[in-house]
């Protein structure tokens, strides 16, 4: 069901009840105010006439009675009863195959219906000639019924009528106010996948209409960032995996060109072997940062990030041991953040893993874990060369490595640890220390339904 139509039912549901309940209420008023005038006119005589005949008493009874009967100002029929309370007719004038009403009533002055309903009574008792008595007035109420009667007629063909032509016009306006979105699916149409720089037009009016003309705008811009993000890392991946399989293949060629010395073809097979160790660790990182463009982070808990640097440290020792390279002072106060445990640990490795890379024998690195402010800050400290400062807006960039081209690695890592830091919420920072080396923060949301950290004195 299109929009067009549910609106127009809508339209139609809303307009038929507001008609019924007009029609409706315009009836009863019509036919209350029209028999209450009736009925008003017919009591007031009776009223008159019967103080008359309480004043008068039995001498001149017949000739009132008559005389009423006789009145064609309300209707052309009238009947006039005057009843004893045991049903006893004492006087009946009028049109004699008027129908009588059903009961006289308990009440001293009633509005009753006869028995057929064609004529209305005026009901009223009182005192004659000693004792109680019903005056029955009663006059043809048919021409006041049939007017009620038309109206209703008029109404049960004129509200359809109206309500259809209303239907209608609600169709038309419908299509009208869905003119601009068929202009927008229109121009959405017209973009290609080749051409993610258009954009819609929101025209003049601030309606919305153009609003979501704009939310549109804002998700092509995003679409033509991603794609244009994607088409970079496929040109980067392709260009950075071209060398090492061309190293890997000339090796192979040149090891199978003629026959050699087996050790000349034990060289050739380490130096593959190398090369494909490093197209493993590339395509690793690959599939790591794939995984994490199409989802959010896959195991959420609660992590302690000093415990994760704690353990990271004494897996880098072995390496740094070797180096005559000091941790100083390993993380002691808590940080608890949601995330994943395996993604946040391969931030911490890779980052240590860097400054041991850079930094010099016999030197130092320093790991802090730090909250305040609702966050969690882990930071990397090294004594080493640095970043050059027309570097540091770079080196998160995918293939990215500047100076480092000729150390080991796809320039991935740190892509990685800002992707990882970037899905759970918080960021990662570089920055040179005033006296020297590099210093990289990591900085997280604190998990709210943790304890607050405990700080030692």
């Amino acid at each position: 069901m299109t929009i067009r139509l549910r609106l127009t039912l809508y339209w139609a549901a809303v307009l038929a009840v507001a008609l019924a309940g007009a029609g409706v209420c315009v009836y009863l008023l019509f036919a209350r105010l029209e028999l209450g005038e009736f009925d008003g006119v017919l009591a007031e005589e009776a009223d008159t006439t019967a103080t008359a005949l309480a004043r008068i008493g039995p001498s001149g009874a017949a000739a009132i009675l008559e005389h009423l009967s006789a009145e064609r100002d309300l209707s052309p029929r009238r009947r006039v009863r005057l009843i004893a309370t045991d049903g006893r007719t004492l006087y009946d004038f009028g049109d004699l195959h008027a129908e009588p009403p059903e009961a006289a009533g308990a009440a001293d002055r009633i509005i009753a219906n006869g028995r057929r309903g064609a004529f209305r009574y005026a009901i009223v008792r009182f005192k004659f000639d000693g004792r109680s008595v019903w005056l029955q007035d009663g006059a043809d109420a048919r021409a006041v019924r049939a007017t009620i009667a038309r109206l209703r007629a008029s109404l049960t063909l004129i509200l359809p009528l109206l309500l259809a032509g209303s239907a209608l016009g609600g169709w038309w306006l419908a299509g009208r106010a869905l003119v601009p979105i068929k202009e927008l699916r229109a121009r959405l149409d017209a973009i290609g996948p080749g051409d993610l720089s258009a954009r819609l037009d929101r025209g003049r009016a601030r309606d919305e209409i153009a609003r979501l003309a704009g939310a549109i705008n804002e998700l092509l811009e995003r679409v033509e960032t991603a794609a244009r993000r994607e088409r970079r890392f496929i040109a980067d991946a392709a260009h950075e995996l071209r060398t090492p399989l061309a190293v890997l293949r000339t090796g192979l060629e040149v090891a199978l060109g003629r026959e050699r010395e087996a050790a000349d073809y034990a060289d050739a097979l380490r130096a593959a072997l190398s090369e494909t160790l490093g197209l493993c660790a590339m395509a690793n990182d690959l599939l790591e940062l794939a995984r994490l463009d199409s989802a959010a982070t896959r195991h959420a808990a609660p992590v302690d990030l000093a415990a994760l640097a704690n353990e990271a440290l004494a897996a880098l020792a072995p390496l740094a041991g070797g180096r005559r390279l000091s941790f100083s002072p390993p993380p002691g106060a808590s940080a608890i953040v949601t995330g994943d445990c395996e993604q946040l640990r391969r931030v911490i490795v890779n980052l240590l893993d860097n400054a041991v890379k850079f930094t010099a024998d016999d030197g130092a690195i320093a790991v802090a874990v730090a909250s305040g402010g609702g966050r969690a800050r882990l930071t990397v400290r090294d004594d080493g060369p640095g970043v050059p400062a027309a570097e540091l807006p770079r080196i998160f960039d995918r293939f990215y490595r500047g100076r480092s081209r000729s150390a080991p690695g796809a320039g991935l890592g740190l892509s990685l640890c800002r992707e990882i830091a970037e899905r759970h919420g918080g960021e990662l920072v570089a920055e040179n220390n005033p006296e020297g080396g590099a210093r990289f923060t990591l900085s997280l949301p604190l998990d709210r339904s943790a304890p607050p950290p405990r700080t030692e004195a």
